[in-house]
């Protein structure tokens, strides 16, 4: 790593998620090099074709938001780019870059005082020079400088002496002691390490309990696994591969795909692949892969659903995915936690989904970056697991590290766990958070995430009566069974609006088949909707219903990014299942309570 270089700024705004970055349609392609054409293309599709190598990108606030695609990362660095400096980073992004070897620095001033094309001087762990003004810059950990000095974390693995003795197996007991004082999260990570105690920004090693793969990254996790010098991973019973974002294949370079996904279960002995089964965070859900206690990471940035049941989950890249099934062990950075309290009874037609999305306008996109939001209070206890599921699921739209709920009887149960083993994990009037947010449920509306960004939030009588083009009620936010009966509630004897496509995705092949059995599907066919197989469907801006020119969209799934869903022209508000269900039948967005 060069010590002081210059580098042309390219200048981009706050918030660039890794949609704008590289969009979903391009992941599958063979090489990195051939993805470097579309970078940045929904937003400046002219960008590409002009970036240098040694060029450098000056950004404002979030940078990197959205998916834990590695790709977002390692694209920028196969272009040439010598580092990102920005005012704030997303949590996932970054550790991507780092182990990319790609530079990233925080500078909060830079932006508002830099121009496009401009050259700026950097003099890593010192300090930044723009037009005659120094600017000085935090210095980095030891873990992230001993990434960058070997140019990358694939590279720094293979230089570790393969026969040191593996990693302590995780943990398969729940019981613990009771750690007063400490959030959630410090609270899970002592558990795991054995720490006698922690505190946000503590770096500790811990034991992955469960690694989840997914489809779209595998070729790229077993290339980076072989590089690093792997031959066995750490434990083929705690390792899923998951086939939902590429099922069925849709463009060229998406079967190679799942060639890789089967080659994990073939060359290495993983027991868990799943082939068309459903979405990776309802089926690890389903087969009980999250519990409370444990610690999983997955190759989505939506992991952070496994909160629900009490679980520390969180989203990373495909080369720290291929270092865990390597050693079963991941560093982390204790966070800071955010506590959210909810108390009181929801009105009618005001859902989970709606909560969420009330935190996220209130706490912004980069409201909570790598913080754990800790959710409690009457309301919260009284939401199935599906509900905490949906609120943990969108957790991450504003940064978040992790997600959590304290386990109760309800996690118990449908966990299949002893409550006792596992109250340990409960909250502490003593523990030290960064903020607490405090609702009253009574004053929660009907909300809506309007284009272009999820922390766009505004109450529905805001955007009532909007037309609508195209509606869609599922992914691993929203497609659950109770979301289901919630939009069949809404839709039962009513026929949606002539020229509005429903679109209808299970997150599940249980959940397909139990809202069969219940009828909620005869339900939403007979009213005019189109009911797929369970996969990610129209969230991944793949397939199943593209939309083009300024079409809009009203979806149950958790971005809204420009271009997510086809054309970058279309507008996508989101909103919970009864919200998408009423504005199927209208037409127009529409408050469900009269149909309710």
């Amino acid at each position: 790593m060069e010590q002081t270089f210059c580098s042309r700024i390219w200048r981009l705004s706050d918030n660039i998620d890794t949609d704008i970055i590289i969009m979903s349609k391009y992941l599958a392609k063979p090489s990195l090099r051939e993805m470097v054409p579309h970078l940045f293309e929904p937003l400046r599709p002219e960008l590409a074709a002009r970036l240098r190598p040694g060029d450098a990108i000056v950004a404002g606030e979030n940078f990197g938001c959205g998916s834990s695609r590695e790709m977002a990362a390692s694209v920028l660095k196969t272009a040439g780019i010598r580092c990102i400096i920005a005012k704030s980073f997303a949590k996932i992004f970054f550790r991507n870059a780092i182990n990319n070897g790609l530079l990233l620095i925080e500078c909060r001033d830079l932006y508002d005082r830099c121009r496009e094309g401009d050259t700026v001087k950097v003099e890593v762990g010192r300090q930044i020079i723009c037009n005659g003004t120094a600017y000085p810059v935090p210095g980095m950990s030891t873990e992230v400088l001993d990434i960058l000095r070997y140019g990358g974390l694939a590279s720094r693995m293979r230089a570790l002496d393969k026969s040191l003795p593996a990693a302590p197996a995780p943990r398969d007991t729940l019981r613990d002691v009771h750690r007063p004082g400490h959030t959630l999260a410090e609270q899970l990570l002592i558990h795991n390490t054995g720490a006698q105690d922690l505190r946000p920004g503590d770096v500790v090693t811990v034991r992955v309990d469960e690694a989840v793969l997914h489809d779209i990254y595998t070729p790229y996790i077993f290339q980076q696994f072989r590089d690093m010098g792997f031959y066995h991973v750490y434990d083929p019973d705690r390792i899923s591969v998951m086939v939902d974002h590429l099922y069925p294949t849709c463009l060229d370079d998406d079967p190679r795909c799942f060639r890789y996904s089967r080659r994990f279960q073939d060359e290495y002995g993983v027991k868990r692949l799943y082939v068309a089964d459903g979405i990776s965070h309802q089926l690890a859900l389903e087969e009980r892969l999250a519990a409370p206690g444990k610690i999983i990471f997955g190759t989505d940035s939506h992991t952070t659903t496994y909160g629900a049941v009490g679980a520390f989950a969180s989203g990373v890249g495909y080369t720290e995915m291929a270092s865990i099934i390597g050693c079963g062990q991941l560093w982390v950075r204790v966070p800071s936690a955010i506590k959210v309290v909810v108390n009181g009874t929801l009105p009618k037609g005001v859902f989970p989904k709606d909560i969420i999305l009330r935190v996220l306008g209130d706490l912004t996109a980069a409201g909570a970056i790598y913080k754990s939001l800790e959710f409690t209070g009457s309301t919260i206890q009284q939401l199935s697991i599906s509900g905490r599921a949906a609120i943990a699921n969108m957790a991450v739209e504003c940064g978040a590290k992790a997600a959590l709920f304290a386990p109760d009887e309800k996690t118990a149960a449908f966990c299949g766990v002893d409550l006792a083993d596992c109250d340990w994990l409960r909250f502490d009037g003593d523990a030290r958070y960064e903020r607490v947010l405090t609702y009253d449920a009574g004053t929660f509306r009907p909300y809506l995430s309007c284009p272009y960004g999820v922390d766009n939030v505004h109450p529905i009588e805001d955007v009532a009566g909007t037309p609508v083009d195209q509606v869609f009620i599922g992914s691993c936010t929203n497609g659950r069974l109770e979301d289901l009966a919630a939009a069949a509630a809404v839709l039962k004897g009513h026929a949606i609006a002539p020229f509005v496509r429903l679109i209808v995705t299970p997150a599940s092949r249980a959940v397909y088949r139990e809202a069969a059995r219940l009828g909620y599907l005869k339900t939403l066919v007979e009213a005019g909707a189109m009911v797929t197989h369970p996969y990610c469907s129209l969230c991944q801006g793949r397939s199943g219903g593209l939309v083009s020119g300024a079409q809009v969209v009203v979806g149950t799934h958790n971005r809204n990014f420009i271009g997510r869903m086809g054309s970058p022209a279309a507008r996508t508000f989101l909103a919970s299942p009864a919200v998408a269900a009423a504005s199927a039948l209208e037409g127009r967005i529409a408050d469900p309570a009269p149909y309710l």
